[in-house]
């Protein structure tokens, strides 16, 4: 895992927080001061980055844009003392996986590098669900079909509600099912996608 850090509390943190076997820490210190582009000094090949965002907006998107050019596939976590909606779009818009503030550093970190690693998101519920919708709005979701085979007729009827972002009850009532029969439609969905939660899926499939 890399970190690129402003704060050297935030990278005491990391090392106290960090003594588990699946994860190395690489370190890149980030000038309070920095204006504009940045260099990306680290080259190595982690799959989880995180980037200490105490910086201005300007600075953190073309850094989150710097990692993801430099490392395709690259999974990255923002963390920020606060996210305000504008922001936490952008980045997401951006290709962040994960948004992390530093009062959750604590409590939160492991679950959170945990949950990203396995390829899904870490972010306010709320939030997503806010982003999700504006990405239905402007049209940025795939809506391509499926890949052939991989869903049943029915599985595939509950991936387009899935797109619509309907509630399981909402699903029910539209095809004529119970909520039970709709959670467990929408379950193996989400299995078969290899993801845990809608909003997983949801980000996953942002154009």
């Amino acid at each position: 895992m890399a970190l690129y850090w402003v704060h050297p509390l935030v990278l005491a943190e990391f090392r106290r927080l960090l003594p588990w076997k699946s994860f190395r820490l690489t370190e890149c210190r980030i000038a309070p001061g920095a204006r504009g582009a940045v260099a990306l000094p680290l080259q190595g090949t982690e799959e989880i980055a995180v980037l200490d965002a105490d910086l201005q907006a300007p600075v953190t998107k073309n850094l989150v844009a710097a990692i993801h050019e430099s490392r395709p596939g690259t999974r990255l976590v923002v963390l920020a003392e606060s996210f305000d909606e504008e922001l936490a779009f952008r980045l997401l818009r951006l290709g962040a996986k994960g948004l992390l503030t530093y009062k959750e550093l604590v409590p939160c970190a492991a679950r959170a590098l945990a949950a990203v690693a396995e390829g899904g998101f870490w972010a306010p519920r709320a939030l997503l669900s806010r982003f999700v919708d504006a990405a239905l709005r402007d049209g940025s979701l795939r809506r391509a079909a499926p890949e052939a085979g991989r869903l049943t007729a029915r599985e595939r009827e509950i991936y387009e509600d899935l797109l619509e972002n309907l509630s399981n009850k909402e699903i029910a009532r539209k095809r004529n099912m119970t909520a039970r029969t709709a959670q467990f439609h929408v379950s193996n969905v989400l299995a078969k996608y290899g993801v845990k939660k809608r909003a997983d899926l949801l980000l996953a499939l942002r154009a």
